[in-house]
């Protein structure tokens, strides 16, 4: 047990942990390596040693002479190294016996995350057994389209005799289906110069004990050694569950829950699914044609109603239209400025203005126009408003559905005072604002700063958040600068005006 938090268990949600003290925003709770991490079940062929991906050719390991691993100058020092000394031996042994080469390695990539845990047994008995504890929901599984899936895997595993002296028929079924429910995505290593990685998966024993709920409590981060790190995103009281979202917080209630009984096998009852009204944020709502301004939500299965006027909906007539907005975004060059711009206004006139399409494309076009201003040597003032406008729509749906500490809301928030500031600097250049003006703009730009690296603080070093944490001290202190020569300046102007002000009333004085 830790002294932030302990295991309890319960018919709804099995093993799960609650905090052992009160914790505030922005505390560590646990910090957890990784039991396995490897590619997912479709990758591409990845280096079996530092998970790199290989483009074009590999060498095979000199001492095992069967797994595919960088080539030339070999795996990157700085990286994590994955082919164990066990790993090796055992595949040393299968090549003698014939068992396997290089190529049923390449071919069998898919089954490498599988083939790790299984070696566990061996290797670490403890983190197995307790790698086993983990959700399966095998029985939700089997005769399904997953289940057949895996039967490939299976058939692998079973080739290098790893099974022969195990009674469990089952055992690969469940070992893909504990990394299928409980997995995190992680980021692999990117190629240097080219940038692309591989999404890895990893089974963390202690932060799979996180229940979720779509509105979380905490902040999940995994650093270069691949170690997962969770903080507070908000106060936690001592007792109280400790919960992860598995979803995007950013999707509507039914993408969401698609999700969870497709990927995690229940149906999430969270005080958030339960609202039609997503915490009044209206984000899988509608717009209402009879009263033109109420938001509709769905009630039931069979109606839709309006929150303002009351008016009622066949669910079929408001489904098709939403569908039809989807598709819509599905299809539209979503790297191009107007087409993002004309859906958005087309849509609006059929979704709540915080629709989780809608958001999507707006936070699009936000990319684009960043990109933008960053980009071109003249960005337009009217750019840079419609950026500014883009965040601040963002932001209070941010507020209800992710609180305090969250990864999008400091990205957005950064994005926010960047453009600001880039604006008001344009304005004062041009003479549109004076100089008090320009100070209240970095001033108000400075506290969106303050907002978004009090987020971006805990979040890895090497990471793209932690490399924009870095970037947003810079621009702070830059902005300190900023503000301190201004705030002097004025007041030097001040001092010279009022100076001026005694110098013509003593002359006055003297001619009487």
């Amino acid at each position: 047990m830790s002294a932030k938090y302990e295991v309890k268990v319960s018919e709804q949600l099995g093993r799960y942990i609650v905090a052992a003290k009160d914790l505030k925003a922005g505390e560590s709770i646990l910090s957890d390596k990784p039991f396995v991490l490897g590619p997912s079940s479709d990758t591409s062929l990845i280096c079996y040693n530092c998970y790199l991906p290989l483009m074009s050719k590999f060498v095979v390991c000199k001492l095992c002479a069967v797994a595919p691993i960088c080539p030339g100058d070999g795996c990157p020092q700085n990286l994590v190294k994955w082919h164990s000394e066990f790993e090796c031996d055992f595949f040393k042994t299968l090549k003698l016996k014939r068992v396997v080469n290089p190529m049923t390695m390449v071919q069998n990539v898919g089954s490498l995350l599988v083939l790790r845990a299984v070696l566990k047994k061996d290797i670490d008995k403890i983190a197995w057994q307790e790698f086993l504890h983990l959700e399966t929901h095998l029985n939700e599984r089997k005769g399904t389209s997953v289940w057949e899936y895996c039967e490939n895997t299976d058939k692998f595993i079973q080739s290098l005799g790893l099974l022969d002296n195990t009674e469990d028929k089952y055992l690969v079924q469940k070992v893909c289906a504990a990394i299928d429910v409980n997995s995190f995505e992680v980021r692999g290593p990117p190629l240097p110069a080219i940038g692309c990685s591989e999404i890895l998966r990893g089974v963390y024993l202690k932060a799979a004990l996180m229940a979720h709920d779509c509105v979380a409590n905490t902040h999940v981060a995994i650093n270069d050694g691949n170690v997962l790190v969770c903080h507070a995103s908000t106060d936690i009281k001592k007792g109280e569950t400790i919960y992860y979202n598995y979803t995007d917080p950013l999707k509507g209630t039914l993408i969401r829950q698609q999700h969870l009984l497709i990927g995690k096998y229940f149906k999430c009852t969270c005080k958030r699914c339960q609202d039609v009204t997503e915490m009044d944020t209206y984000m899988s709502s509608a717009l209402c044609s009879a009263c033109k301004t109420g938001y509709m939500s769905e009630i039931s299965n069979e109606k839709w109603a309006c929150h303002s006027c009351g008016s009622e909906y066949e669910s079929s007539e408001i489904n098709h239209k939403v569908q039809c907005c989807s598709d819509k975004l599905a299809v539209i060059n979503k790297k191009d400025e107007k087409e993002l711009e004309e859906y958005i206004k087309n849509i609006s006139l059929v979704l709540a203005p915080n629709h989780y399409l809608l958001l999507d494309a707006k936070q699009r076009l936000a990319g684009i126009l960043r990109d933008a201003i960053n980009n071109q040597p003249r960005p337009t003032k009217k750019m840079m408003r419609r950026k500014i406008e883009l965040c601040t729509e963002l932001l209070p749906v941010l507020e209800k559905i992710s609180p305090k500490i969250c990864r999008i809301k400091a990205i957005t928030l950064y994005e926010l005072h960047a453009t600001k500031a880039h604006l008001a600097k344009k304005l004062f250049d041009g003479r549109e604002i004076n100089g008090s003006q320009y100070l209240e703009e970095l001033q108000d730009a400075e506290k969106y700063l303050k907002k978004s690296l009090e987020m971006l603080l805990i979040e890895p070093g090497n990471s793209p958040e932690g490399e924009l944490c870095s970037k947003a001290l810079e621009d702070y202190r830059a902005l300190k600068n900023s503000i301190s020569g201004l705030m002097l300046g004025l007041h030097s102007e001040s001092k010279s005006l009022v100076n001026g002000r005694n110098k013509g009333s003593d002359a006055t004085n003297g001619n009487i």
